[in-house]
């Protein structure tokens, strides 16, 4: 609500643990049951705690960008509901190029942008309380992380456009993510972004597998430090728009790590989101090919 006072929020944070394991284990999760694999575990995160104060960015919203802090807040206004964000093609043919527009113009210096996936989240009445509960929607992701490592977002970059490596091989790009309530004004889980500026990279993060049914991809995940500067933004609303930074394909470029948390505001209603994931190409290279596009 702009504004209203912005009162920091004090959160106790589930960082991944700087254990010995990793020394000689790399951590990895999987996002499928592996019940059925003698042995098998589904993730070898360990966790370690971290009470931080989360800042509300209502009436500082403009003091952030892309480049310097990994992230930044639009407002941007578009057609999408809670009953059209489960339509798979509207999100593609509508929604996506209304997001598309605003993107070129708080974000002038890229030259094109491309539709990767999309993912809506409802928070269940189960979550956190019962982790591993079966849920009919994907739950809020509380573990600080970036979605993409480098060398991840080449492999999810061969799942989103296969076959059409000369698409991106060699170009410099973005993956970037557009997040956003589909419900609001949301207090209940948000998501809270942490400023770039305040990460240790060599000190703070460990690349991690993500392991598919079909394919191993790799994110990056943190460890705590009390250094770490996080922010998040008290009653979204629907046109409030965070967007972030993953990683890039070349130069080492501002990122965020994000993470939902519990506001401890009873709230009538749960969390509803959508989060849109695009890949942004800056100029340069060979023309694009007509046809480079992700099959229908």
């Amino acid at each position: 609500m702009a504004g209203a006072m912005a009162v920091p929020v004090c959160v106790c944070l589930p960082y991944l643990k700087k254990d010995d394991l990793y020394i000689c284990e790399k951590p990895y999760t999987a996002d499928f049951p592996v019940d059925h694999i003698p042995g098998a575990t589904q993730t070898n995160h360990r966790f370690d705690y971290q009470d931080l104060l989360f800042e509300d960015a209502q009436n500082t919203r403009v003091n952030f960008n892309l480049e310097q802090h990994g992230f930044c807040f639009i407002k941007g206004k578009t057609s999408v509901t809670s009953s059209t964000a489960d339509d798979d093609e509207y999100i593609r043919k509508v929604y996506f190029p209304e997001v598309e527009k605003i993107l070129h113009k708080a974000l002038p210096g890229y030259e094109r942008i491309d539709y990767l996936d999309h993912l809506v989240r409802i928070r269940d009445a189960s979550f956190p309380e019962k982790p591993g509960e079966v849920t009919a929607a994907a739950q809020p992701a509380a573990l600080p992380h970036s979605d993409f490592s480098r060398h991840g977002g080449f492999l999810a970059m061969k799942q989103f456009f296969p076959g059409q490596e000369e698409f991106f091989e060699n170009r410099d790009f973005d993956l970037i993510n557009v997040w956003r309530v589909l419900r609001g004004p949301n207090n209940d889980w948000p998501l809270a972004v942490c400023d770039y500026e305040s990460i240790d990279l060599d000190a703070d993060t460990i690349d991690c597998d993500v392991i598919h049914e079909q394919y191993v991809g790799e994110n990056i995940l943190l460890f705590k430090n009390p250094k770490h500067k996080w922010y998040y933004l008290s009653n979204q609303g629907i046109d409030d728009l965070i967007v972030f930074r993953n990683v890039s394909s070349k130069d080492q470029r501002s990122a965020a790590f994000h993470a939902a948390f519990d506001t401890g505001i009873k709230t009538s209603y749960p969390r509803h989101s959508l989060e849109l994931r695009v890949v942004a190409f800056r100029p340069g290279g060979e023309p694009y090919e007509v046809n480079a596009k992700i099959p229908e």
